[in-house]
């Protein structure tokens, strides 16, 4: 564990002092900011499941709002279980370009949810996965560049994150399968059949 930790601290500084622009300095704390990439992906999400039309589509947000706030809340808890202190308060030298924030560090939370939010649109719209996980993956990389999160930190919430999806996406296509069935059940007077 302790090898993996201190990994964990080389690579911090590769990302955060090693990689870096003045371009990335400028992109990489707006990218980080909660309201710009949530308020985006939630426009972007909610307009394409209305294109795509249908009563599915609508219900659709909702199960996606439901996955990124239960994502939250276990991240939350995680946090307070494991306890791990930001890098930005624990490391000589590391270049905070944000707030550093009160919360401890692993998972972070903006991984697990902007994640979770991708991968379950991921998994319903196939086609878009080349905008959607960048966007997951981008955002992520911001929290180790800006300087308040390590990147096991980042991967621990993005394996949370897309865990916690794909069970909110596998619950919706068991409902749907079901309601079908319901209605197959129904059209054909309770006959078991095949069904």
């Amino acid at each position: 564990m302790d090898a993996l930790l201190r990994l964990g601290t080389e690579l911090f500084y590769l990302i955060n002092t090693g990689l870096t622009s003045h371009s990335l300095d400028i992109f990489m704390p707006y990218v980080t900011q909660k309201f710009n990439f949530f308020g985006v992906s939630a426009l972007v999400a909610a307009a394409l499941m209305l294109i795509a039309g249908g009563k599915e589509e609508r219900w659709a947000i909702v199960i996606l709002i439901l996955a990124v706030f239960s994502a939250d809340f276990l991240a939350a808890g995680f946090k307070h279980l494991v306890g791990r202190i930001r890098p930005c308060h624990a490391l000589e030298g590391a270049r905070v370009l944000v707030g550093c924030g009160g919360s401890f560090s692993f998972p972070s939370g903006h991984a697990t949810n902007i994640t979770a939010a991708m991968v379950f649109l991921t998994a319903r719209y196939r086609r878009y996965a080349a905008i959607f996980l960048p966007v997951a993956f981008i955002i992520s990389y911001s929290r180790v560049y800006v300087g308040v999160h390590y990147p096991l930190d980042v991967a621990g919430g993005a394996l949370l994150g897309a865990a916690v999806a794909m069970a909110f996406y596998e619950a919706e296509k068991f409902a749907v399968r079901k309601r079908a069935l319901e209605r197959i059940r129904r059209y054909y007077g309770d006959r078991r059949g095949p069904f």
